[in-house]
């Protein structure tokens, strides 16, 4: 069963994109007629129906819709990555787990700043359709750590940046996070945030938290982050969904 993310939608139809509308026809063989699932990547779930004579850009009548909740939010501000296809890994992996914003970060030890944004975008929306997510992640363009520092978060946020650092002394993760939303967690570059890097996040309200013992590469520990979240929020507030 797959999933299928909208251009938008008019009254009782989803209009899809010619790009999605084409993976349907040519590789799922879908027709007029046939039932499809649909998201708007908000957390809708739609059910249709494929209407005839629109093979280019595929509409269908909405027959029944059901809004998934989602009571955890986790953005991860992330380093680039010299190799290209391990962020895109982290992407992928990231929204599939369900990661609500990604920040792509550029530290002093940053060894590729550019990111392919279109590219970037892509992966995201084939994740999103691939695992049954109907929230699509809010995609940022690649921003200095020292910018992204001074934005303003509301007092209830939790922030924290996992380091490598005397990371033996810091308290993991799935001890230091509370269990309220929404939580932000800086992760950085290959051979880690510099000191003073370090220094300015704790200077601007981030608490140090550990991953554990292993080293980790950047894309093994943005993904890793996401799932500690998840799992830490179902446990720690079981009522929810």
């Amino acid at each position: 069963m797959a999933l299928h993310l909208i251009d938008h939608q008019d009254g009782d139809r989803l209009v899809f994109s010619t790009e999605v509308s084409h993976h349907m026809i040519r590789s799922l063989r879908k027709k007029a007629g046939d039932e499809i699932y649909a998201t708007d990547g908000h957390g809708t779930i739609f059910s249709a129906r494929i209407e005839p004579g629109k093979d280019r850009q595929i509409q269908a009548t909405i027959m029944r819709q059901e809004v998934l909740s989602k009571n955890w939010e986790v953005h991860v501000a992330c380093s680039l990555i010299k190799k290209e296809s391990r962020f895109e890994y982290f992407l992928e992996k990231a929204t599939e787990i369900g990661v609500s914003r990604i920040t792509p970060l550029i530290c002093e030890r940053t060894l590729k700043p550019g990111l392919r944004q279109d590219r970037a975008q892509k992966i995201i929306d084939a994740a999103v359709q691939q695992s049954f997510n109907p929230y699509v992640p809010i995609l940022d363009r690649p921003e200095a750590l020292e910018d992204f520092l001074s934005r303003d978060f509301p007092d209830h946020h939790e922030k924290y940046i996992a380091s490598a650092v005397e990371r033996s002394q810091h308290t993991t993760l799935e001890q230091q996070y509370s269990g309220k939303n929404p939580v932000h967690i800086l992760i950085g570059p290959e051979g880690d945030f510099t000191p003073s890097e370090v220094d300015a996040a704790l200077g601007h309200g981030w608490t140090p938290v550990s991953l554990g013992q292993n080293r980790l590469r950047t894309d093994t520990a943005a993904t890793m982050v996401v799932q500690i979240i998840k799992s830490c929020y179902h446990m720690k507030t079981p009522a929810t969904t």
